[in-house]
């Protein structure tokens, strides 16, 4: 409308007033126009009224002031409304719910119900009125048609979407208020409405029509407000409104032809003035393997221009070798000679009498630069698993162009008691003519690149592991900062809980909240710092002597009342005593981060845990449950990072990260082994200096304590 005012030539200044009729009654909306009128000092040249609720105001209600206004209204209105106001002018406008209708029908030929739905505001109420009048003429061509939805709220609506029966169409005006009068956002609701219809929707305006709405003949704000405009300017240019006569503006065929498609719809049911709206993407899916291989063509000529491109320049680059070939094989005749030190073979290959003829240094040793020798010494000293592929390579060498040059690695050795070396072979081919006719002579200089092959493979290696260090960094530092946000997160938003809360139940569950996050953060902190002391090498492990029958009698205890009823604890320790020299700390972590999972996942049955010796130095501890099990596809997961499965870790996920580092840095053997609904096995073979078993006698006193109390004498 604004775009109307400029280009006919007027500079306007707007003032929107919105009487928002779906939650202020009419006579609000009275006072609401009065006030403004009552109270605006400046000049108004004309009012312009927007849609039923805001035209239907102005037709029934004026006053001293409003009555010297000219009004311009664009709404539809009933057939029979009279005007009585002689400053009033505009231009009428009508639902096209007929059109719409038969259109629908015509789309969707098997459509056995259409709804016909809108909200009870006095747009919607208008709607129904001018839908039940239209219709009726309809009523009896056996289609079923229901009018109007009630919807306490937003759900109630959204449920009644959702239950419309197949072979139906929506024929839909406006929603955005409730049975109890709670208003709603048409960019948030309509997008949830679209969501849960399985059927078309047809509708009135162009809001939503491209976003989901089907379409149908609508009326165009754009439309509606140039004709505004347009009396408006009238107005401006002397004419009175009592004069200016109300036409009438028909709706615009709208239609979304993406979703017709989608919905198997009949386009030759369209209008021939239909105006479209995604036809693009429509014409994607009705004829996607025709896109498909038109894309796939466009895909291969590129490809075939860009061969092209590359065979050219390649062709440049072998013509400027073969301007250089000749300075090339006087440098090769010059380092064959000049260079017994380095390990390098200079030869040439004579398709006429199949014969090499080589020169140069092998392991500093100067070959005759004339011997010749037979071409299978040359294949037969390439490694066996490169044999037939340098077989097929000299093959193809006989068959090459004039001026053809190669670079190949081959792993081949020149003497029996020599191991294979990496050796870099350059080969330029020349085609030459004698009586016989044409033959090829092949050049090549053979240089041992074995050492840079060596750094190159450390390097290759250096490189994988620093690549994967990174990828293992960045994954652990974003799920660092996901972990500790979360406490983080509960500590700030429970703190401003208790500083504004009165009340001291209250107070006191935000604190006990706020403690045990800030032990959840302190405890993960502790967790980073004891994994990157882990892996940086810098743990220190403890070792003393303890006796195991002492060291299970206080594990036991820890657990003992921990587990749920209906769970068995039991403790295999098989010697009345058994002294070891071990890390009494690490152990405890250790068995206690896996005791600890079992309890969580073990709601029958037993959890039992023990020890057996191996051999002289080794012990085997274990852990067995009866719980829920973990997926075999997960095992292998169990113990990284961040990982918590259902059936195993708790917390953030770097406990048993921690616990595999430190069996790691103990070189100890260790295996998780479970059956999903079964149970779950843990076992962990560690080394003791120490190992003395007593099978007779029973430790009357702490071995630790009496150990500690010898040292301090």
């Amino acid at each position: 409308m604004m775009n109307k005012f400029k280009k006919e030539g007027y500079t306007i200044y707007l003032k929107e007033i919105y009487l928002d009729e779906k939650s202020n009654s009419e006579e609000k909306r009275i006072e609401i126009i009065k006030n403004y009128f009552s109270k605006n000092k400046e000049h108004i040249d004309v009012i312009i009224a927007f849609d039923y609720g805001a035209t239907n105001l102005f037709l029934t209600y004026t006053d001293s002031i409003i009555s010297k206004i000219p009004i311009v209204f664009v709404s539809e209105l009933e057939t029979e409304r009279t005007i009585d106001f002689k400053n009033i002018t505009g231009i009428t406008s009508d639902y096209g719910i007929g059109r719409v209708y038969k259109n629908g029908l015509k789309i969707f030929p098997n459509t056995r119900k259409v709804y016909v739905w809108a909200d009870k505001s006095p747009t919607g109420e208008f709607f129904m009125k001018q839908a039940k009048q239209t219709l009726c003429a309809y009523e009896n061509e056996g289609i079923e048609i229901e009018y109007g939805v009630d919807a306490k709220n937003k759900e109630e609506l959204l449920t009644k979407f959702r239950n419309v029966e197949p072979y139906s169409f929506i024929l839909f005006s406006t929603w955005q208020v409730d049975d109890n009068g709670q208003l709603y956002i048409s960019n948030d609701l309509y997008p949830e409405i679209i969501k849960s219809t399985k059927v078309p929707i047809f509708t009135v305006f162009d809001g939503f029509i491209g976003s989901g709405f089907i379409g149908g003949f609508v009326q165009v704000a754009k439309n509606n407000g140039e004709a505004a405009a347009l009396k408006s300017v009238r107005i401006f240019n002397g004419e009175i409104p009592e004069k200016i006569s109300i036409d009438n503006i028909p709706p615009v065929p709208l239609y979304d032809y993406a979703e017709i498609v989608a919905r198997k719809g009949v386009f030759a049911a369209l209008p021939e003035n239909t105006v479209a709206k995604n036809i693009g993407k429509a014409f994607f899916n009705n004829h996607k393997i025709l896109v498909t291989l038109v894309s796939a063509i466009i895909i291969f000529i590129i490809s075939i221009l860009i061969l092209r491109y590359k065979n050219i320049i390649l062709n440049k680059k072998i013509k400027f070798k073969e301007e250089h070939e000749k300075d090339l094989q006087l440098n090769i005749k010059l380092l064959s000679s000049g260079m017994p030190s380095v390990q390098i073979l200079s030869w040439d290959y004579n398709e006429r009498t199949n014969k090499y003829k080589i020169g140069g240094s092998l392991n500093n040793q100067e070959k005759g630069i004339s011997q010749e020798v037979d071409p299978e010494f040359l294949l037969n000293n390439v490694i066996p698993e490169q044999r037939e592929e340098a077989i097929e390579f000299f093959h193809s060498l006989l068959t090459a162009e004039d001026g053809s040059e190669y670079v190949k690695e081959y792993l081949r050795k020149f003497d029996e008691k020599e191991n294979y070396s990496w050796w870099e072979t350059r080969i330029f081919v020349e085609l030459l003519e004698d009586k016989k006719g044409k033959y090829r002579k092949i050049r090549g200089i053979n240089f041992n690149i074995d050492k840079h092959k060596n750094i190159e493979q450390k390097l290759n290696e250096a490189l994988k592991k620093s690549i994967q260090s990174d990828i293992l960094k960045s994954r652990f530092i974003a799920n660092i900062s996901h972990e500790i946000r979360t406490p983080l997160n509960a500590i700030l938003g429970f703190t401003e809980l208790v500083i504004d809360s009165e009340d001291r139940e209250e107070q006191l569950e935000y604190r006990k909240i706020i403690r045990e996050n800030n032990e959840k953060l302190l405890n993960l902190v502790e967790d980073i710092i004891e994994l990157s002391e882990i892996e940086s090498g810098f743990i220190e492990f403890k070792r003393i002597k303890f006796d195991l029958k002492q060291f299970f009698e206080e594990f036991e205890g820890l657990f003992k009342y921990k587990i749920k009823n209906g769970v068995d604890l039991i403790v295999d320790s098989p010697h009345k005593s058994c002294i070891v020299f071990m890390d009494k700390q690490k152990l405890t972590q250790i068995l206690k981060e896996i005791v600890e999972n079992s309890i969580k996942f073990t709601n029958s049955g037993h959890i039992k845990f023990g020890y057996e010796i191996i051999g002289k130095d080794k012990i085997k501890f274990y852990i067995e449950d009866t719980g829920i099990g973990v997926k075999e596809k997960n095992i292998s997961r169990v113990f990284d990072r961040f990982e918590k499965l259902d059936s195993f870790e708790h917390g953030p996920g770097l406990g048993l990260a921690i616990i595999k580092a430190l069996l790691d840095n103990l070189g100890a053997k260790y295996s998780l082994e479970s059956k999903e609904g079964v149970g779950t096995k843990f076992w962990a073979i560690l080394s003791s200096e120490l190992i003395l078993v007593d099978d007779n006698n029973i430790k009357e006193t702490n071995v630790e304590i009496d150990n500690y109390i010898s040292k301090i004498q």
